[in-house]
């Protein structure tokens, strides 16, 4: 069993560092000639003729990747797949399962185990290498993510802990009437404040770069794999059968849901640093403009659509339409499977208050989950229902609360959903 006493890796171990690979299969002739061309390529090789034997090493052992084969006695590949992400202590570790099976079940069966990548054995050393950096790339990416998140944490306990020890110096300072000391206390504690505020600011500035700097990077490996997918779809297509020609379209898929959620963590970036230029903006235009163009993309749904007239504001344009983008889009999104969808935007007055919606007759949801709705990443339909990044609510939330404002929803399961913005 694996054991949860073993300290994790270093997170600041660099990228050019040797990394570790456990290779597990049950074929000595086969593991051996994989740990030769890895140990070529540079690579430290441990390894594994069972799953049993795998999950026994990574109790004493760390590595850095874990390449394992599918079919196996005893322990099956999947099987040992399963256990190694239930253990907390080493479920983060890339794992790429291989197999000598090309069959669409296999590959979902890899998955379903919580594989990380699906490889078959006749790939070439190319792909498995590549894929092998990619996924610890993706791993290093992550943990230095978290170890930035962390460091600002700290940042923001220790400011507050500051400002604790300062309000009780100068509470004490009050109680002895020691003015002239208080007042030099004070003056302290301003510098000491602007300075944590700055680092803080600072702190916030490289974290902001970092995701920036993460998405553009993760851009490079996925846009090799769509490529090259689609020059063997064009080279290669039509002598594949259809399930190899289904292989293709969801590789291609999976890159364009990836390039979708890093586009989305772009936009929420931008969004956040943008500078917000406030004019005479017609919500009524711009969203009629937002349904025209759903209509091209889609233009076999029949989806009727109420828009109020003239509804105008003082705002930034651009954010008005990264807004009603998102607002709308879900809209349509979610009455895709409505018989008769229909979808409004409109506003209502409220305590002398502008209080803009859009609704729809859709999917709705259960409102004990409403908190969740504007945290980024957050989803309460299944991809399988739904597809989606899972940031647009985020990011709608991030500019209504720029212009001043609030947003909100209501729903019902199977009835529709109402979300409501204002601004100030």
């Amino acid at each position: 069993m694996l054991r949860a006493g073993r300290e994790a890796p270093d997170d600041a171990i660099s990228l050019l560092s040797p990394k570790r690979i456990l290779a597990v299969d049950d074929s000595p002739t086969y593991l051996h000639a994989l740990a030769d061309q890895l140990r070529d390529e540079g690579y430290d090789v441990a390894q594994a003729t069972s799953g049993e034997e795998a999950i026994d090493l990574l109790a004493v052992q760390h590595v850095d990747c874990i390449l394992l084969d599918r079919l196996m006695p005893g322990l099956s590949g999947a099987e040992t797949c399963a256990r190694i992400k239930a253990a907390p202590v080493v479920r983060d570790i890339p794992l790429i399962m291989l197999t000598s099976l090309e069959g669409r079940d296999a590959m979902i069966d890899g998955f379903s185990a919580g594989a990380d990548d699906f490889i078959s054995k006749s790939s070439g050393l190319d792909v498995l290498k590549a894929r092998v950096q990619a996924q610890i790339r993706r791993k290093q990416f992550e943990d230095e993510h978290r170890s930035v998140r962390e460091q600002l944490l700290r940042t923001e306990h220790e400011a507050a802990e500051a400002r604790a020890a300062r309000e009780l110096a100068e509470t004490r300072a009050a109680l002895v009437e020691q003015l002239e000391r208080t007042n030099r206390e004070l003056a302290t504690a301003n510098r000491e404040l602007a300075d944590s505020n700055r680092k803080l600011a600072i702190a916030n500035r490289e974290l902001e770069a970092f995701s920036y700097s993460v998405s553009h990077d993760l851009r490079a490996p996925l846009r090799a794999i769509d490529a090259f997918t689609r020059a063997l779809d064009e080279d290669a297509g039509d002598r594949l059968d259809p399930p190899s020609r289904n292989h293709l379209r969801r590789v291609l898929a999976a890159t364009g849901q990836m390039s979708d959620l890093i586009d989305a963590l772009l936009a929420l970036s931008r969004i956040s640093r943008a500078q917000l230029v406030r004019a005479g903006v017609d919500l009524s235009k711009t969203a009629a403009a937002v349904i025209d163009e759903l209509r091209r993309r889609d233009a076999e749904r029949n989806v009727e659509v109420i828009i109020e007239p003239d509804l105008r504001c003082c705002a930034d344009g651009k954010l008005m339409r990264v807004l009603l983008d998102n607002l709308l889009g879900n809209a349509w999104k979610f009455t895709s499977k409505c018989a008769h969808a229909e979808i409004q935007f409109g506003w209502q007055q409220r305590d002398d208050r502008a209080i803009y919606f859009v609704r729809d007759n859709g999917a709705g949801f259960d409102m004990a989950y409403a908190s969740r709705l504007f945290q980024p990443f957050q989803r309460l339909h299944r991809p399988s229902q739904f597809e989606g990044t899972g940031v647009g609510l985020a990011t709608v939330q991030r500019i209504v609360e720029r212009h001043g404002g609030r947003v909100w929803a209501e729903a019902t399961p199977g009835e529709g959903a109402s979300f409501y913005f204002t601004r100030a």
